[in-house]
């Protein structure tokens, strides 16, 4: 049979192929018949075409196919290859005629082939219908990757041969490697912790997946608002060493990366004014990184990128932008759970250490030192003072300092610290962060240029290496106590949860500091009793009487939760109705109610959210008696030392008009024991009142509900019933007198 009729018998739907591959696929498979003729299944639009040809016509359909096509002997020779064949080998259709299948075969494939080709010789089998891949070795070059279907040829039963069709398959197994490769890089970019190792993994991955050797990375750095040369391929660092770094409007990364766009040269001495920036390299492709950097992929061959080069050096880019972005975010996190793990471990340790500074300390000025000396132990803090307010000169002033300039000693040469606040007297009122936190009574920070401007202390500060400041205020309801300036070597030291922390610290200061002032008067054996009268008509107890007429007096106070003060107010000789009038119409008053009224006198129980009764306990003063008569009040205090008297007076003096200083005496006040005071009411006892007293708490009288009465406890006495009542309420009204008389 001729070569041609041959081909045309091999013309089945393997061989003509290229419906198949537009199809993405082979359809339904080839199958061939036994008898004097050989017919093949193909492809329905194909068998379209060809169906009613003649034989030369079928050779000539076969050889204008794409896919290779050749016909084997059944030896194994060559007897028809087609055009397609002949381009993909390299070699002419007469170099291959007669030449073994394995002249163009790798040598797994031509083995596989001769066993086939026995078999079938032998009447082994007769089965040779079958798709496989194999490597085209051409004339030049190196292998080729392509994909083999063969099928015997059988006539009246006797084999003749095999019809093979040949597809190059290089640019598809590349495809697929290309996506491979991508994804592997995908994954890698993903798991990368920082933009550096994004910057590494996507250079890398512009030669292994591109095959380019140059390529680098620049990185967008914020702070210069410059691009640095972060990632290079090794082949870059050899030919182009020490890449320049470039501004937002500097050579072609700085115009990508602000335009957003990339930009592609065919040959890179097109571009303008170069400036030698390009050495061997002859065409480049830039592109943008999102907000991060830019990517740069070279050659040194001219025209040297295709579209699918730009199109997957454009995906690396897209993919390295969106990895930067979750390095950044995953970078914060552990930078922001670093930072909150070293605060808490920190400020857990300076509030552990200045609560128990704060429980210990038995006078304010211990309480001033422990806090000063407990800051300055803590990084990043490294100096702090405590001012005192000065009401008389409104000023605040320094008190106890504590620390040293960053990594300096804790004092100079000559004994003084490197940082002088012992002379610092501030304004109150002014505008350093000391009298802003006073008045507003929030913290203040004061840092970077604005602390090197400030002048005073801050000046000396900054100079000694101090970054930030931060002024707190020591403040306990209406009485403040000083201001608390801690220093840090750290711009920035002071954030939110920093200032919410010293903040709470400050208060807990004013708290330790309030307790101890009341307190001194408590436990002091001697003590300051002044006496002083105020004429003055913003005072709640002048304008009562005032208005009213009568004495007005202060029988107790209660501070309540909420901060406002409980006044039990005495009216005598003075129309109650009149003064529950005025009490209605004060602003100053929140409540006010007539208790009781007998004779003469009334009582009233006033809420007021202001007092100066408030101000003065809360400077560790005792009333022993407030009474206003005229408008005129009239208040008697005692106070533990005579700094407190003068400061109380003074702040006084200062804040209300015609204020003057009527008795002022220092005397002893023994302390009086629980003994003391048990045997102080006994003496004032009858043996009834006792007596009514005692079984009336032993038997359960005072418990809820009773567990005796009246009737059994009088019976018990054997007394009248109201007998009994009269000796129990005189045994109460005697406790009451002895345990509140004079107190407030």
């Amino acid at each position: 049979m001729r070569a041609d009729e041959e081909a045309a018998d091999a013309a089945d739907g393997e061989a003509v192929g290229k419906s198949d591959a537009d199809a993405g696929g082979r359809g339904e498979q080839p199958r061939t018949e036994r008898g004097t003729e050989t017919r093949v299944v193909t492809d329905g639009g194909v068998d379209a075409a060809i169906e009613g040809a003649s034989v030369e016509q079928y050779a000539g359909i076969v050889g204008a196919l794409e896919d290779g096509v050749y016909v084997l002997d059944a030896d194994g020779h060559f007897t028809f290859v087609n055009e397609a064949m002949v381009e993909l080998t390299g070699y002419d259709e007469t170099e291959l005629q007669g030449e073994p299948a394995s002249r163009i075969k790798d040598r797994e494939t031509g083995e596989r082939t001769e066993t086939a080709l026995a078999a079938l010789r032998n009447g082994e089998t007769e089965d040779l219908d079958r798709t496989f891949d194999l490597s085209v070795q051409p004339k030049r070059g190196g292998p080729i990757a392509c994909e083999e279907h063969v099928t015997a040829l059988f006539d009246d039963g006797r084999f003749r041969g095999v019809v093979g069709i040949v597809r190059d398959i290089s640019d598809r197994r590349r495809h697929r490697e290309l996506i491979s490769q991508l994804q592997e890089t995908s994954r890698s970019l993903m798991q990368a912790p920082s933009r550096e190792s994004v910057a590494d993994i996507v250079a890398n991955a512009a030669r292994q997946v591109l095959g380019f050797e140059l390529s680098a990375v620049r990185l967008y750095d914020a702070d210069e608002r410059v691009l640095r040369p972060t990632a290079t391929t090794d082949a870059t660092d050899d030919q182009l060493p020490e890449r320049p770094v470039y501004a937002l409007d500097e050579g072609q990364p700085g115009t990508v990366f602000a335009s957003g766009e990339p930009a592609v040269y065919d040959d890179v001495r097109t571009i303008e004014d170069p400036d030698g920036e390009f050495g061997p390299v002859r065409s480049a492709m830039y592109f943008p990184i999102g907000v991060h950097g830019t990517l740069t992929v070279a050659s040194t061959t001219v025209g040297a990128f295709d579209e699918n080069d730009r199109q997957v050096a454009a995906l690396l880019a897209i993919n390295a932008a969106a990895a930067c972005n979750r390095a950044k975010r995953e970078q914060e996190v552990r930078e922001a759970r670093e930072r909150i793990e070293t605060i808490l471990e920190r400020i857990n340790g300076l509030i552990q250490n200045t609560v128990e500074v704060l429980v210990e300390a038995t006078t304010r000025e211990q309480v001033e030192a422990g806090v000063c000396e407990q800051l300055v132990a803590v990084e990043p803090y490294t100096f702090a003072w405590l001012g005192r307010p000065d009401v008389r000169a409104e000023t605040i002033s320094a008190r106890e300092w504590a620390g040293s300039q960053p990594g300096g000693p804790a004092t100079s040469s000559d004994g003084e610290p490197p940082i002088d606040v012992a002379d610092v007297a501030e304004p109150i009122g002014g505008d350093t962060p000391g009298a802003q936190a006073l008045e507003c009574e929030g913290p203040k920070v004061l840092e970077g240029a604005a602390l090197e401007d400030a002048g005073g202390w801050f000046q000396s500060a900054a100079e000694n290496g101090v970054r930030s400041v931060m002024a707190i205020p020591l403040s306990y309801t209406d009485s403040n106590y000083g201001v608390l300036y801690v220093c840090a070597d750290q711009t920035d030291a002071f954030d939110q949860r920093e200032k919410v922390v010293l903040q709470a610290l400050g208060r807990a200061v004013a708290n330790a500091i309030n307790a101890i002032e009341s307190g001194r008067i408590l436990s002091a054996n001697k003590v300051i009793e002044l006496e002083f009268t105020v004429d003055d008509r913003d005072l709640l107890l002048s304008r009562l009487s005032g208005r009213a007429g009568g004495t007005i007096a202060s029988a107790g106070t209660v501070t309540q939760e909420d901060g406002s003060l409980r006044l039990y107010l005495t009216a005598q000789d003075a129309d109650t109705d009149e003064v529950m009038a005025v009490l209605d119409a004060d602003d100053a008053v929140e409540s006010a109610s007539r208790v009781a009224e007998h004779d003469d006198e009334a009582l009233f129980d006033v809420t007021v959210t202001e007092s100066l009764i408030a101000t003065l306990v809360d400077h560790g003063a005792v009333p022993k008696s407030i009474v206003s008569e005229n408008g005129i009040a009239r208040y008697n205090i005692e106070l533990p030392y005579e700094a407190e008297a003068r400061e109380v007076f003074g702040l006084v003096e200062d804040n209300y008009d015609s204020t003057d200083l009527v008795g002022y005496h220092e005397h002893e006040r023994p302390v009086q024991t629980q003994q003391e005071f048990r045997a102080a009411l006994a003496e004032r006892f009858t043996d009834r009142q006792e007596t009514a007293l005692r079984t009336a708490y032993l038997g359960g009288f005072f418990e809820w509900p009773r567990e005796v009465d009246g009737d059994e406890l009088a019976e018990g006495m054997d007394i009248s019933r109201p007998t009994y009542h009269q000796h129990l309420r005189a045994a109460q009204h005697k406790v009451f007198e002895e345990l509140f008389e004079g107190g407030y």
